[in-house]
């Protein structure tokens, strides 16, 4: 276990970005609801390890690269998104440097940054909506320009995406030796955005995708990159050979990177009925362009995950996002919800909130 917890005993979580026991019902981790697509388990059961061929990346980037209108140069396959993350870090960050981070947000752009060497700050969302700091930024980069920005949009835990007009916003401001990371894990579950073409070639700016959400295959580590060229070998230059599997290359050679428009449909419509209910319970889901939501659940927060942890229900503590009277709640089918609202209720009438 990645934290050292004993995942048999319930109340327990097994790792410290979300994830639940075998056995449990699992809201704590955000992926696709609709599970992963037939073509995509029947590429996964059809791969071969048994020779390095299998490891040639090439043909899932220019699958990649087709679906998000770039040429193949200007696409990465990759470990997930955390590998993405920390070549970027590695790539372009020394000692030294100013790395700014868009927070609360996903703990691993600190990380790299600190590995990096580089000097840590952080932009942060207001409570209680959260909605993105984009002029507290853009102001921020113009009187102290940093060599990078994290950004995650739609971001992790809150679920709030950028409009086109923010992004743009953001993209104009960028001084010409800072770089854009813009972690799009969770893009395919909102509102189109600009596209990648116009984003990596307004500014430097490198897109970091995680198929791992949202074809529902956590198990199998796959992401990509899309940037110039340029910024591409750069990373290729820190990174670890053979980094990306042959089950994740031959997932990638057959998956879309957008969700069909009847997924997208169905995850808006679950979390729509998700927010409603947990407001009858008398708990405050945040607006949400994602799937999930982040829950203000008040002082009682940690007492609540424990509780259903003790049910085998997992839902996302937010204390390490700074967010200790928040919860994050994924997006799940209508049965999976029916049980955590009817484990909900008995929690209320237990710990009396």
């Amino acid at each position: 276990m990645a934290d050292g917890s004993d995942s048999t005993r319930p109340g327990t979580s097994s790792v410290s970005h979300g994830g639940a026991p075998t056995g449990w019902l699992d809201f704590s981790v955000n992926l696709n609801p609709c599970g992963p697509p037939p073509a995509v388990r029947d590429a996964i059961a059809r791969a071969r390890y048994d020779a390095y061929a299998h490891l040639d990346a090439r043909d899932a980037e220019r699958e990649l690269a087709a679906g998000a209108g770039v040429p193949a140069s200007h696409v990465m396959l990759t470990a997930g998104a955390t590998e993405a993350l920390r070549m970027a870090a590695a790539a372009f960050l020394a000692a030294g440097d100013r790395a700014l981070v868009v927070g609360p947000t996903y703990g691993e752009y600190a990380r790299a940054a600190t590995l990096a060497s580089a000097t840590l700050e952080e932009v942060r969302a207001a409570p209680p909506l959260f909605a993105p700091p984009v002029s507290e930024l853009v102001s921020l980069v113009a009187s102290a320009p940093p060599r990078a920005i994290f950004m995650c949009d739609p971001n992790n835990p809150t679920g709030r995406a950028l409009r086109p007009g923010e992004l743009g916003a953001v993209l104009d401001a960028l001084p010409e030796r800072t770089l854009l990371v813009l972690d799009q894990s969770f893009a395919p579950f909102a509102s189109p955005s600009l596209p990648a073409s116009e984003l990596i070639s307004r500014r430097d700016v490198i897109l970091v995708r995680s198929l791992t959400k949202s074809l529902a295959i956590p198990g199998v580590r796959v992401g990509h990159v899309v940037a110039r060229p340029e910024l591409l070998d750069a990373m290729r230059l820190v990174r670890d050979p053979w980094a990306v599997g042959a089950h994740a290359c031959a997932v990638a050679r057959v998956a879309a990177w957008e969700l069909p428009s009847a997924a997208i449909e169905a995850v808006r419509t679950w979390r729509t009925q998700l927010a409603e209910a947990l407001l009858r319970l008398g708990l405050s889901p945040l607006p949400s362009d994602a799937n999930f939501l982040l829950v203000r659940v008040g002082p009682q927060a940690a007492d609540l995950v424990a509780a259903l942890g003790y049910r085998r229900i997992a839902v996302r503590g937010c204390t390490d996002f700074g967010l200790s009277e928040h919860i994050r709640v994924a997006v799940r089918p209508p049965p999976e919800q029916r049980l955590l609202l009817a484990a909900l209720a008995d929690v209320r009438e237990e710990l009396r909130w």
